[in-house]
């Protein structure tokens, strides 16, 4: 069957009533995932003491401010250290559950069902292709993004805002000197489906989400965001109803809120890429004349 373009608003329906049909093969894979970067996360920030630095931020906040420049760092230290291991562990974790996505809902599009353990069959074939992609985005990314921020810092470090214009001349400047950054992010996002779909190299995948993307830019960008916020949305009504259980309640409704936080958040992650995925999707169906057989 050939797939046509679709307006904005019909690939966005197409998602969610997409995403309803494959939740039940992301389920398992999303605590296979998760559940041990929790228990990891844990261990380090325990074993590195960067839960001593958040335990005085949250519970001790005035300390902060009494302390020397030196020993602030020194402080604080482990708990960046901490942070950046378990982004890692997050990106690791974050790749596998994209490919499962990604290959679900490509199935669901032919008319087809993956289970869990075919969708995370393919996903582990076409893994370490993923994670090597998704390690050369982020460098890319995050060179762009941190040379556009040293441009802004050194003159902006130096000159200061000694007024309400300068300040605002300022943050102009640095979307600017981020454009770049932002512009690779977005250009590259539809790497993973590449990859999940189209069997493509690291390298191949990034530049064909590139090719996609071309002429694309703007409604990718609106796309991703507004996927992002439906996301950010979800995480903050489950903390609504999380964080006053967790007070309120003792060890055991601590363990079940921890739990259920740790399975929101690989849902949540595998329900983002599977709605990417649509997105992904319809680009190619502006670029080529798609059918579903084509999908895999």
């Amino acid at each position: 069957m050939v797939i046509a373009p679709r307006q904005f608003g019909q690939v966005l329906n197409d998602a969610m009533h997409g995403l309803a049909k494959v939740w039940r093969a992301l389920v398992i894979p999303a605590l296979a995932a998760m559940i041990p970067v929790s228990v990891a996360t844990t261990f380090v920030f325990t074993t590195t003491g960067g839960a001593d630095f958040l335990d005085v931020v949250l519970n001790n906040p005035e300390r902060l401010q009494t302390l020397p420049g030196d020993v602030f760092w020194e402080l604080a230290r482990p708990f960046y250290v901490a942070v950046g291991i378990a982004t890692l562990l997050l990106i690791v974790a974050g790749v596998f559950l994209a490919l499962i996505s990604h290959s679900a809902v490509a199935a669901q599009v032919r008319g087809e069902t993956l289970t869990s353990a075919e969708a995370t069959r393919i996903a582990l074939r076409r893994y370490v292709t993923g994670l090597t992609a998704t390690v050369l985005m982020f460098i890319v990314i995050g060179v762009l993004i941190a040379l556009g921020s040293f441009l802004w810092f050194v003159p902006a470090a130096s000159v200061g805002a000694p007024n309400a214009t300068a300040a605002l001349v300022a943050l102009i400047l640095l979307a600017v000197v981020l454009g770049p950054g932002i512009w690779a992010a977005v250009s590259v996002s539809m790497t993973t489906p590449t990859v999940a779909i189209e069997r493509r190299g690291p390298l191949d995948s990034i530049r064909r989400s590139m090719q996609l993307v071309k002429g694309r830019w703007w409604p990718t960008a609106g796309y991703l965001a507004l996927v992002s916020l439906f996301g950010g949305i979800a995480i903050q009504l489950i903390q609504l109803v999380a964080l006053p259980l967790a007070l309120v309640g003792g060890g055991a409704v601590l363990v079940i809120v921890s739990a259920l936080g740790v399975v929101s958040q690989g849902l949540l992650v595998a329900a983002i890429a599977a709605m990417y995925t649509h997105w992904y999707i319809d680009l190619r169906a502006r670029k080529e004349d798609l059918s579903t057989e084509s999908l895999g």
